[in-house]
């Protein structure tokens, strides 16, 4: 046992991380480091560093046996684990190892003057200038990252501003409001992540209500309140998600409270996530509630048709994948709820392309994405679906109706197609038109409207309409 050192416990790490949910390990696991092991009285025993005594507590009830399992499993011998609180922990070759600081201490080391603090209380673990970004942070989570579009464009300039000047601007707080799925939380991380990255001597502690609630829970079980708030307070940017999760926990909610007006008091900068506005949060108190109105509430909603393209075309450019247009545009059309379901859907392909089970293709893609597919699951038609249908049914072939003839059999059929597209897709009218042999808007107005007439005055014209239709119509 006495062979332990620094790179297995990180080994043993790795696979504790496949074991325990994101969140709870970025907290309380990853920041833990080896300072050293040796065998007393044939048992070996294991001394792990943690940054202070709330944590050390926490980690002891809850994990010990876990850690202890996962030494046992790289060294086939089940040692004693030990705690000790040590920061920055010496490794065992006399070098100073970086501790992220977890829940409840954040990043950064603390630069104000001493008495902007409660000058009594105790100095709280300083974290090392190399590592200064929150263990809790994404950093994939950017705002370069982030597609600004109408559906979320307050939202993200006023996290943009926070980001550059923290604690300075008219949003404190700042409360982002949507429901699953749609970015609050990357806007969350990414705020973070520019803060980090240009005030990196500020505090920043991101977690989720539901973190805060169960450190708050332990900490009066383990009689260290005093602590818990002390180092909350020592924060100077708190990000918190899914805040209405702190409906009906009335204690969280009055630690909360003080704790909101410390730091607001202090200048420190708030940022909240909830999945509705404070006024359609249940079981929170209304002092409470009233708070989350101080600063700026902005709401993220659900991308349109075209940001939906061009997630997509960004996620698959970033993984190096060339994906048809028509392949983007049915799960664009098709996948509408939120963000999270289109990449999940893009991810479900990208990992059977990636090892050659489908071809990118609308026909191949389809059984792969059947469950994230909205409505009452209806085979949504592409544009180019539309125009191969309409081409066959005038025995022409796709290519006619995106050139540039004028003939009027070729004319007719692609004012058909344009019809279709614009009554069976959810594509804009500058969408069909790049479609069909990049034609203006006007073009694809001009069509439709020819179509239209000709369906107002000749029954015969509607009769084909309906054959076209048939032919369109799912498992045809």
């Amino acid at each position: 046992m006495s062979s332990v050192t620094a790179s297995l416990w990180d080994r043993c790490k790795v696979s504790l991380a496949a074991s325990i949910p994101t969140q709870p390990y970025n907290t309380w696991l990853r920041p833990v480091v080896w300072i050293s092991s040796s065998v007393e009285e044939d048992v070996p025993v294991v001394i792990l560093g943690v940054p202070d005594e709330f944590h050390r507590a926490w980690i002891e009830k809850h994990y010990t046996h876990r850690v202890e399992t996962a030494l046992a499993d790289w060294t086939g011998v089940r040692p004693v684990v030990r705690f000790a609180v040590c920061d920055p922990v010496p490794s065992g070759d006399g070098q100073s190892v970086d501790l992220p600081i977890p829940v409840p201490v954040a990043s950064g080391h603390d630069t104000r003057p001493t008495g902007s603090r409660d000058a009594a209380a105790a100095p709280v673990p300083q974290r090392p200038a190399g590592r200064r970004r929150p263990d809790t942070l994404n950093p994939s989570y950017t705002f370069q990252d982030f597609i600004e579009a109408d559906c979320n464009r307050l939202a993200r300039s006023a996290a943009l501003a926070v980001a550059q000047r923290p604690g300075a601007t008219s949003f404190n707080p700042f409360l982002i409001y949507g429901k699953v799925g749609l970015g609050k939380t990357h806007l969350a991380h990414a705020i973070g992540n520019r803060i980090a990255d240009e005030h990196p001597d500020l505090r920043i502690l991101y977690l989720t209500s539901e973190a805060f609630t169960n450190a708050f829970v332990h900490a009066v079980q383990q009689n260290m309140l005093a602590d818990f708030a002390r180092s909350f307070r020592e924060i100077d940017v708190l990000i918190v998600d899914d805040i209405q999760f702190l409906s009906g926990k009335e204690k969280t909610q009055e630690q909360f409270f003080h704790l909101f007006n410390d730091l607001h008091q202090e200048g420190a900068q708030i940022v909240l996530c909830a999945d509705r506005p404070p006024s359609e949060i249940a079981g929170i108190e209304e002092r409470l509630l009233s708070r989350f109105r101080w600063g700026l509430i902005a709401d993220v909603q659900p991308p349109d048709f075209e940001t939906r393209i061009a997630i997509l075309q960004r996620r698959a450019s970033r993984v190096g994948m060339d994906l048809p247009y028509d392949v983007v545009e049915y799960l664009a059309a098709n996948v509408t709820a939120n963000i999270r379901s289109l990449e999940g859907a893009l991810n479900k392909i990208l990992a059977a392309w990636r090892i050659g089970l489908v071809e990118l293709s609308v026909e191949k893609i389809r059984p792969l994405v059947v469950d994230l597919v909205e409505g009452d699951q209806r085979r949504s038609l592409s544009a180019g679906e539309i125009r191969d249908a309409v081409a066959e049914a005038y025995g022409l072939s796709p290519d006619d109706l995106s050139s540039k003839s004028r003939k009027r059999p070729i004319v007719d059929a692609r004012h058909v197609a344009m019809h279709f597209c614009k009554v069976l897709t959810p594509l804009s009218l500058e969408a069909i038109g790049k479609r069909f042999g990049n034609r203006d808007h006007s073009t694809v107005i001009h069509a439709c409207r020819a179509v239209q007439a000709r369906i107002d005055t000749d029954p015969l014209f509607v009769d084909e309409l309906e054959r076209i239709a048939r032919r369109l119509a799912p498992g045809t």
